[in-house]
């Protein structure tokens, strides 16, 4: 289970790791960088409203951190707000078969959903979406978990800031 110590930790780490690729690596870009934004926390009265189905971790991210909005690292890098989680599931067909929520999205078209059975993290590239399923070819595993995912998110923003490699989770 992530703690409100790890995510804090997480989020100053990929604080750093922002701001070190805005400044070395988006700063050469020949247009101004967009706003980037970890956080702000989601109040507790917003979390209270929170489907009660929601995987812990998500909401412990949402209470630790809040949203993240990174559109000029590699692709751009997206975390949504709590406000975005829809009221049910959503599943994903064959061959996962699984519940879902998804909780964030690059700016490549791919959106990223937790298992709720498993909660490990799928990546939906390429995916249709009808009824509240998604399908399609581009259905893969990512992360074992959403820290995994999270951890992989911070080296993928660091390895951009490490003169613009963009790297996919």
């Amino acid at each position: 289970m992530l703690t409100d110590d790890w995510l804090v930790e997480w989020a100053t780490l990929l604080d750093g790791a922002t701001a070190r690729a805005l400044r070395d690596v988006v700063s050469t870009y020949p247009f101004e960088a967009g706003e980037h934004r970890i956080g702000p926390a989601t109040p507790t009265a917003d979390l209270d409203g929170l489907p009660p189905w929601l995987p812990p971790d998500l909401v412990a991210l949402h209470r630790a951190v809040g949203p993240v909005s990174l559109p000029d690292i590699g692709n751009g890098w997206f975390l949504h707000p709590a406000a975005d989680v829809h009221t049910e599931p959503d599943r994903i067909a064959d061959p996962f078969e699984a519940a879902v929520v998804v909780f964030g999205g690059d700016g490549g078209g791919d959106l990223y959903a937790l298992t709720l059975d498993d909660g490990r993290v799928l990546r939906l590239a390429d995916a249709s979406y009808l009824g509240g399923v998604y399908e399609g070819p581009g259905i893969q595993v990512v992360a074992d978990d959403l820290r995994d995912f999270l951890e992989r998110l911070l080296r993928a923003v660091e390895a951009f800031g490490d003169r613009g490699r963009i790297v996919g989770l």
